[in-house]
């Protein structure tokens, strides 16, 4: 009971904008931060799953302070989740919850998107071609995969 009343008062922290009732609206709460879509894309494709590995392969220079901030915040709205590392006393693993893995669909539709409509000239990125096709089991797969590696 204690738990999840500290969830909701976090969240509630989170997503209060006002009153936040639309479900766009709560989504865009998540979605509108640039970085944290970004942490979302190199853990699901990538498997940057620490906060170095993140912050020294992340092409758009997230600082470090940003990127700290951004893990706990998606740790606290449910999208990531992390476990310690048996090798490293101080390491986090963090790792996709349902949440964060339903996400991945509509990450990959962005980059449709981006690409479909010339944003910023962005670079078709070849190993999301198959997962974007409509009716095909590449992308159940990839989710699959994802569950798997991230419970």
């Amino acid at each position: 009971m204690v738990c999840s009343v500290m969830n909701d008062l976090k969240n509630n922290i989170i997503l209060d904008r006002g009153d936040v009732r639309c479900p766009i609206a709560a989504a865009s709460a998540i979605l509108t931060d640039q970085w944290s879509v970004i942490v979302l894309r190199d853990i699901a494709f990538f498997g940057h799953r620490t906060f170095r590995d993140i912050i020294s392969n992340n092409n758009e220079k997230i600082p470090t302070s940003t990127l700290a901030k951004r893990l706990k915040r998606m740790v606290d709205v449910g999208l990531l989740r992390f476990e310690g590392d048996e090798t490293h006393s101080q390491r986090k693993i963090y790792c996709l919850t349902q949440a964060g893995i339903d996400l991945v669909p509509l990450i990959i539709s962005m980059a449709a998107w981006s690409n479909k409509h010339h944003i910023f000239d962005a670079h078709t990125i070849e190993f999301l071609k198959p997962l974007q096709e409509k009716n095909n089991s590449a992308l159940e797969e990839f989710l699959e995969k994802l569950k798997k590696e991230h419970r």
